[in-house]
């Protein structure tokens, strides 16, 4: 796992673009301390932060030149099948110097070109630039895990592994994207291939850009897992779970190639007790793992997770999360996360990748597996209330809609907002009246699961949007309806394509590269993608649950009794932690900041602030949401 960084200039290359590159890759230290690089040549510069997992020795060093000299590559990532790549290669008469795989992934670039990556079983975020004719090509990973940043201006390109390393190029002006504010505080991130900042993008998974001499560019895909869901695998149950069992435990041997130390994040959960078990017996050693605990019993999730590592006999460490961890950690959220980031569950994450890093260097993360075995609790509600939808006649849905439209809902919300009426008051009117009336109005509405799901997913209404930005408009995001399949295929299909990378695995990636150990995702090798979204969806959530066919395998590991418990995820007492955050609400939400910055209407954030003193749950993740972009505004465009 390193940190890459480069520039392209068309022409007038500014006097300090090297030193820029230099400031960008130092800013990336974190990601590479072991070694860094730099490469350049006409209007063109790459940048590079080794952190050393394969190959230590100093032949790894970045930026690599292929040995034909045609190719420059920078590289960040693991690609785990390079040792057979590496003797396809031989046969073509490459010869290698190192151990590692860097070297092998630009000899694969150079004998085939950007095309190669489809070769690659990995993760993985890569610039090479073709000294023959000029052009530059940024690749990332099928799913996502591993970042890559891009600005465009029509005659200058800049790129990193985070927003910072694009914040030391100080040829352009960082301006606020609208349409990813709005989806930041509908969502809780902002998805590909937006960015916080306009003109400054996400390359999507799966995809290559190609930027030609003249400043032509095009991204195109390379693969898609639509191609798997297009089509339905055959076989018994059992023949299937052999299949995913043998896929996995060859999916999760190839992470575990490593010349330091690895060890595991274990939950106690399904996804992560199935990556411990099969690496435990089949992985050839004993297994490091390391669990996050919560003084509130109602979080904690350790005793689970002590109770599967005792059985599989793991080498286990706990910690427990205490509050002083957390207010220790939450005013570092603006750099640490340098793009607004809503997950809460950022904060655990974080502590726990501080604990593994005292004894290992690469660490396991069982994600993916809600997305593939479609496992997220929101699935079973909103199944239930599609079904319910469906049961009301159309004409009595159409006049009921017809009814409430022209109730004032919105109007009257915003007039409790403002009136500073006591919050107890606004507390119960909000609840027992506003809130059901819209909610009934809203859900009578959506007509597919889509509609429904996006609905479901809002932190922020549309309506509160628009009280809380004074913008009525903005780009909207197409719904899971574009999927194939039925509605539970719709759902893992929108999360694989934007949840699971615009929040889960860029929380990994940072947590993880903080502290300078890498993160890999086992569940994500795209061989198991494949195989998941080919199965019959009965085999992923059957009639007996979520997760059917994984259980299966799993259940032969692990007691049954060890698992059959509700999913609980990665939560945390926000509440409680917000009440003790009082002095950096106070700092970063102070109304005359608020009204100074211009961007946030004061009215609608001090009603806020006091619907959530008044114990309106409702209020407490949108307060999150709303804190954490002011530390971010705070420490990135304060300046």
């Amino acid at each position: 796992m390193c940190g890459i960084a480069g520039f392209w200039f068309k022409s007038n290359v500014p006097e300090a673009a090297q030193q820029w590159l230099k400031d960008s890759v130092t800013s990336l230290h974190h990601r590479g301390p072991d070694d860094s690089g730099l490469w350049f040549d006409s209007g063109v510069g790459l940048g590079h932060a080794r952190l050393s997992i394969l190959d230590l020795s100093p032949v790894g060093h970045q930026p690599m030149v292929s040995r034909n000299g045609r190719w420059v590559m920078v590289f960040n990532g693991e690609v785990y099948n390079f040792r057979e790549i590496r003797k396809d290669l031989e046969k073509l008469g490459h010869t290698f110097l190192g151990t590692g795989d860097s070297e092998v992934v630009l000899e694969a670039l150079a004998e085939w070109g950007p095309g190669a990556v489809r070769r690659f079983v990995g993760m993985f975020a890569v610039a090479l630039w073709s000294k023959a004719d000029r052009r530059l090509y940024l690749l990332r990973d099928r799913l996502g895990v591993k970042p890559l940043y891009y600005g465009w201006n029509g005659s200058s390109l800049w790129f990193g592994s985070e927003l910072k390393a694009l914040r030391a190029f100080k040829h352009w002006p960082p301006q606020l994207d609208r349409s990813a504010m709005v989806d930041y505080f509908r969502y809780g991130y902002i998805a590909e291939p937006r960015s916080i900042y306009q003109n400054v993008f996400k390359l999507s998974p799966g995809h290559w850009l190609e930027l030609g001499p003249e400043g032509e560019t095009k991204i195109e895909p390379y693969w898609s897992v639509l191609d798997s869901a297009l089509t339905r695998r055959q076989g018994s149950e059992n023949e299937l779970a052999d299949e995913l069992e043998a896929l996995m435990i060859d999916a999760f041997r190839y992470r575990m190639i490593s010349d330091v130390p690895v060890g595991v994040f274990l939950s106690g959960g399904i996804d992560s007790s199935i990556l411990t078990a099969i690496l435990q017996r089949h992985g050839g050693q004993r297994i490091k793992t390391f669990t996050i605990g919560f003084d509130e019993a109602a979080f904690d999730e350790s005793p689970h997770a002590e109770r599967v590592a005792r059985h599989l006999g793991t080498e286990h460490t706990t910690r427990v999360l205490k509050l002083s961890d957390a207010m220790h950690i939450v005013p570092k959220w603006g750099d640490l996360y340098d793009e607004p980031f809503g997950d809460d569950s950022g904060i655990p994450t974080l502590l726990v990748s501080q604990v593994a890093s005292e004894s290992v260097k690469v660490v396991l993360s069982a994600d993916g597996g809600d997305e593939l075995f479609s496992g997220y609790n929101g699935y079973t509600g909103m199944f239930a209330q599609r079904r319910k939808l469906a049961a009301i006649p159309e004409w009595l849905r159409t006049a009921a809609v017809a009814a409430l439209q022209p109730l004032p809902i919105e109007r009257i919300d915003t007039l409790l907002a403002t009136q500073g009426w006591p919050a107890g008051i606004n507390h119960r009117l909000r609840h027992r009246v506003i809130m059901p009336f819209a909610k009934i109005r809203d859900r009578l509405q959506t007509r597919t699961m889509g509609e429904m799901f996006d609905q479901a997913l809002a932190i922020w209404s549309d309506a509160e949007l628009r009280r809380l930005l004074g913008w009525n408009g903005h780009a909207a995001r197409s719904n899971c309806d574009i999927y194939p399949g039925e509605d539970g295929e719709k759902l893992c299909l929108w999360d694989l394509h934007h949840y699971l990378p615009g929040d889960i695995l860029t929380k990994v990636d940072r947590a993880t590269m903080a502290v300078s150990i890498e993160g890999r995702e086992p569940l994500l090798d795209h061989r198991l993608v494949e195989f998941a979204f080919s199965l019959p969806f009965r085999f992923r959530r059957g009639t007996r649950g979520p997760k059917h066919l994984l259980r299966k395998v799993l259940y032969d590991y692990v007691p049954r009794e060890y698992l059959d418990r509700p999913k609980q995820g990665f939560a945390v007492p926000l509440r409680q932690w917000l009440g003790d955050m009082r002095g950096l609400i106070d700092q970063h939400l102070e109304p005359g900041l608020i009204a100074a910055q211009g961007i946030f209407d004061a009215k609608v954030v001090r009603c806020l602030l006091a619907r959530f003193r008044a114990g309106d749950r409702l209020a407490e993740q949108k307060l999150w949401l709303l804190l954490a972009f002011q530390m971010w505004q705070a420490r990135w465009m304060s300046h």
